[in-house]
């Protein structure tokens, strides 16, 4: 259900009649808490963003972003502890649509290219990673021309090809700064 909603907004977006030419390209920096799938008992950690965008329009976008997932620990009474690190690189296309002149709905849809790195105080380490589809449904406030803010739920999805993999999504804040 949460995909067609994110393409009906991509799409909404891309059938306005808002399609002036608009070239201006954007950097974003954010902080969010992230939910793990799949994990047991590992906390849900914050999450940073930085990424660059180009808009091409008023109303279509490209983004690439870097996620990093705070590091996550579970101590085991009497075993150690366990870490968890994550981190993401997504490429999305933006579609947003006017709400009015300051407030638009917007959608992403792309791959991200998930890793995650669990190390434990035994001494054992693993790795994983996988690229998955990645999917955004928020909205934005433009302050002014230059700046704004964002807010969006974000899904990473899989970090992992397994019977029941780690997965990710996330809700955050973001303040965007247009060139």
């Amino acid at each position: 259900m949460k995909k067609i909603i994110a393409i009906a907004v991509l799409s909404a977006a891309l059938t306005t009649s808002a399609f002036a030419a608009d070239n201006t390209t954007y950097v974003n920096i954010g902080l969010g808490s992230a939910t793990y799938k799949n994990m047991g008992d590992l906390p849900n950690p914050g999450k940073f963003d930085l990424g660059i965008g180009y808009s091409f329009t008023p109303t279509l976008s490209a983004e690439l972003s870097y996620h990093k997932f705070g590091d996550s620990t579970v101590v085991y009474i009497g075993s150690g502890s366990v870490t968890v690190s994550a981190s993401s690189v997504t490429a999305a296309v933006v579609g947003s649509y006017p709400v009015n002149d300051q407030v638009s709905l917007l959608g992403k849809i792309g791959l991200a290219s998930n890793k995650a790195d669990a190390s434990s105080t035994t001494g054992s380490s693993a790795s994983v990673s996988k690229t998955s589809l990645y999917y955004a449904l928020g909205g934005e406030y433009n302050i002014n021309q230059k700046y704004a803010i964002r807010a969006q739920y974000e899904d990473f999805g899989d970090f992992e090809s397994a019977t029941n993999p780690m997965s990710a999504t996330a809700f955050g804040f973001s303040a965007i700064v247009k060139f």
